[in-house]
């Protein structure tokens, strides 16, 4: 075990992002969380409780978002062979943890996962996987304003992937998923083929690239009614289902450096993802990364991020949010312990339906304690 026991403090001007500015909040919480691990032979087994607890409902900054999450790992390692089973739970009172995938600022989550992952070493140059997965999201009934809807996602990917050199490797990725409202109404089934590299450029950098296309067939049911016939109610009465289909060039791009003590990340990615809309949304995020160990006290890092979802409605319009966020933190290890963390961060987003933007920025100062790993 390796518990983690802090308090935090948060301030944020515009804590539930409201285009007309809204107001400032600031909160208390405390943190907790226990990750814990067995190893026997080849099985390896890890279960992670988390939580947060604040003295306000807050809106949508770094730290207003109370939640309760776990998750467990069971892994069983062959010679040739590695097959992991995943599960994890949750419950959050805003969609922070999502980022601004789902658009619903304020807005209850209960999420349920599982997935199955198989890895097969064909040689020692050649590796081939299988992914299968299944998730449900369910939102309070705020979420009706926002447009977010229950839903259940399955999906199924497979990948191989061939060493060329010491530093050049080839992937093909395929995949495919089933996304349907939890309401019976509106459904997508994806599919994406992709071809990847990788370059191992020196010591330290690593680009990797895959590029492929992507479709989406959505489905609609369409009802009319109710009708009112001399003061009785008929209806609604299914009438058919309209189809519509999204497409398009799905990528991921990434670009790495691992240093002793800088570490740089840049990405770039494009994929059809569930995020509680009505169909499948296309998301393309960018982000840019950067931490420095600049001592054995001192950590800091500095992150920027972009984030576009675009949504097709089911009146045939697309509602897209673009999220942007910049953020700087400093770590000060006060002993081996005992961390003091400090954050401060800017939030924009916009919305084309209807055209708005919001704003916000905000100070976040947390105290933790780090207990050493603990023998059970």
């Amino acid at each position: 075990m390796e518990p983690l026991l802090g308090v935090a403090s948060d301030f944020a001007s515009n804590a539930f992002l409201l285009p007309a500015g809204g107001h400032s909040v600031s909160d208390l919480a405390v943190l907790a969380n226990d990750p814990t691990s067995y190893d026997v032979d080849a099985l390896h087994l890890a279960l992670a409780p988390s939580l947060r607890y604040s003295d306000s409902g807050g809106g949508y900054t770094s730290l207003a978002s109370n939640y309760f999450h776990l998750s467990g790992n069971a892994t069983v390692s062959a010679d040739l062979d590695i097959v992991s089973l995943t599960a994890a739970v949750g419950r959050d009172s805003s969609l922070y943890q999502n980022e601004f995938a789902g658009n619903g600022v304020g807005v209850r989550l209960d999420s349920t996962s599982s997935g199955l992952d198989w890895q097969h070493t064909v040689s020692p140059r050649a590796l081939v996987t299988l992914d299968a997965s299944w998730s449900r999201a369910l939102y309070n009934e705020s979420a009706k304003s926002s447009g977010l809807v229950d839903y259940r996602y399955v999906s199924v990917a497979s990948s191989g992937s061939y060493a060329l050199t010491e530093r050049n490797k080839l992937n093909l990725q395929l995949g495919a998923g089933d996304y349907a409202a939890l309401d019976g109404i509106t459904k997508s089934r994806n599919y994406s083929l992709q071809l990847g590299f990788d370059r191992q450029l020196t010591e330290i950098w690593t680009l990797s690239t895959s590029a492929g296309y992507a479709k989406s067939d959505n489905s609609i049911k369409v009802y009319e009614g109710p009708f009112l016939i001399d003061g009785i109610v008929f209806g609604p009465f299914y009438v058919g289902t309209v189809k519509s289909e999204q497409k398009g060039p799905v990528y991921n791009a990434s670009l790495t450096r691992r240093g002793e003590t800088i570490t740089f990340g840049a990405s770039a990615s494009r994929a059809f993802k569930p995020s509680g809309f009505e169909y499948l949304s296309r998301q393309d995020v960018a982000e840019l990364n950067l931490t420095d160990i600049y001592s054995d006290r001192w950590t800091f890092a500095a992150k920027v991020d972009y984030q576009n979802t675009s949504a097709p409605q089911s009146n045939g319009t697309v509602s897209s949010v673009h999220y942007s966020s910049a953020q700087v933190s400093a770590d000060w290890h006060w002993t081996p312990a005992w961390v003091v963390s400090l954050q401060a961060k800017w939030i924009q987003v916009k919305y084309n339906l209807p055209p708005d933007s919001a704003q916000s920025t905000g100070l976040s100062l947390q105290i933790s304690r780090q207990f050493l790993r603990i023998e059970l």
